[in-house]
């Protein structure tokens, strides 16, 4: 019985954890709000959440389940990317070199991170693993663009640090207040016991 629940909890946290990326990444085009994961200031800043799910699902249920949020993340975005409204910045993202195969890394590396640091307290290792994640996702993105269409790596690289800089701090945010949350309520302060 125990590893049937075990089992039901793991699946019911992967769904949860792939609908909040679906959602986070449908396209609403208002104003700075390209969706409720993506806000973009022109001409340079745009900043992405729409990986902390992955994070999140790799913190708490492990490395594959990490892997089958991030595969739902690539392909909902190599979906989006095909779609007559995409605008040519996604373009690219029509390879599921880039828009797929780098996301599958992005829960594996954020748990190896957040595993390797068992000697370290609890918050610096959700803080590291969140920045793990997010420039998982940042470096094989901007490799396999520099790889399948020849963008100059550093120079893109260089082009996006402010970009990244946001991400890193709103991940490592929202992954310190969800996964507190998740598990300060199953240590009997109340609330779900996920």
């Amino acid at each position: 019985m125990q590893s049937q629940s075990f089992s039901t909890r793991r699946l019911v946290i992967t769904a949860a954890l792939i609908a909040i990326t679906i959602v986070l990444s449908i396209p609403l085009n208002l104003g700075p709000l390209v969706s409720l994961g993506f806000i973009s200031f022109p001409p340079a800043i745009a900043v992405t959440i729409v990986h902390v799910p992955t994070i999140i699902a790799a913190i708490l249920e492990g490395p594959i389940v990490g892997a089958i949020v991030g595969l739902a993340f690539g392909l909902f975005s190599l979906f989006l990317a095909t779609q007559p409204t995409a605008g040519p910045a996604n373009a690219p993202f029509v390879d599921p070199i880039v828009s797929v195969l780098p996301r599958l890394f992005i829960g594996p590396v954020a748990w190896l991170v957040y595993r390797g640091l068992k000697s370290a307290g609890e918050q610096a290792r959700l803080s590291t693993a969140a920045i793990a994640g997010t420039l998982t996702n940042t470096l094989l993105v901007i490799g396999a663009l520099a790889w399948r269409f020849g963008v100059p790596f550093f120079a893109t690289l260089a082009a996006v640090s402010i970009n990244v800089v946001l991400e890193v701090v709103v991940a490592v945010v929202i992954v310190l207040a969800v996964v507190n949350a998740l598990r300060g309520t199953a240590y009997g302060r109340g609330g779900s016991s996920v």
